[in-house]
């Protein structure tokens, strides 16, 4: 098969456990880049988060938000693929609110923290807070849902997914925590279809792409496209349904992995 398209998840796959991204990995994407690889990064992050991150110009174009918006990172222009309306996000926080520790609806570049504890959460970031989904100005892009301690996540994941059934509801964990958590979506968008629409756009099909992750919300990508690579430190159900597994992100797992499968000799 004759790849085209190289994609990869943010933290836990491109970015160490310190957020940084390795030398050798950088210096191969930029590399692959040159030679005419569409190079594709893929975050639940925000545009504002991604560009803070990372070396944004790695890449050919950024899906941020989990899928919500492509940014072409050449012309600076991004297009949403949907957005949650303000009366939908009242309806699925009037259901979660009593059994939520927190709730974050997110815009294309903002954290605004609905309902906030004292209690430590899996990731840090900067957040505004507020007292209504009305004093957000912004289309809003997702919604992360934490869950107090004892409320099983499965049964208010199948609840959402029942009650809403314009929202795309799924189960969050990251391959370095225990820490489950819901993530809400537009209708139909994830990682997976908003790689496939980008593909679509530029005349290349998802077995001609390589993608790397070690998430839950990297499953349905790992599946879907031709090459779908674990990290060494991806979840077991990543691995499990992946075609190949590479080193960890601490360890240049993806410029280990594309020397070995794209560079001639």
């Amino acid at each position: 098969m004759g790849y085209k398209l190289i994609s990869m998840d943010f933290d836990g796959t491109l970015l160490t456990d310190d957020k940084k991204v390795l030398p050798k990995t950088e210096e191969i994407l930029r590399s692959l880049k040159r030679e005419g690889y569409k190079v594709v990064g893929a975050t639940a992050r925000t545009l504002e988060d991604t560009i803070n991150a990372v070396p944004i110009d790695i890449f050919t174009h950024v899906i941020v938000n989990n899928g919500v918006t492509i940014y072409d990172v050449n012309r600076q222009e991004e297009e949403w693929m949907g957005y949650i309306t303000h009366q939908e996000a009242n309806q699925i926080i009037q259901e979660v609110e009593e059994i939520s520790k927190q709730i974050y609806l997110i815009s294309g570049t903002k954290y605004y923290a609905y309902k906030i504890t004292s209690e430590l959460l899996p990731f840090i970031v900067e957040k505004t807070q507020i007292d209504k989904v009305e004093d957000i100005q912004e289309k809003i892009a997702r919604m992360n849902i934490f869950l107090k301690i004892g409320e099983d996540v499965n049964t208010n994941y199948q609840l959402i997914t029942r009650k809403f059934s314009n929202v795309n509801c799924f189960i969050m964990q990251n391959s370095n925590s225990k820490d489950q958590w819901l993530i809400i979506n537009p209708k139909n968008i994830n990682k997976a279809n908003t790689l496939e629409t980008l593909g679509q756009n530029l005349g290349i099909s998802t077995q001609e792409m390589i993608f790397f992750g070690d998430g839950l919300n990297d499953l349905e990508v790992i599946e879907r496209v031709g090459l779908g690579v674990a990290m060494g430190n991806a979840l077991p159900e990543v691995k499990e349904k992946s075609k190949a597994i590479t080193t960890s992100n601490n360890e240049d797992g993806i410029e280990k992995f594309l020397v070995k499968k794209l560079i001639k000799k």
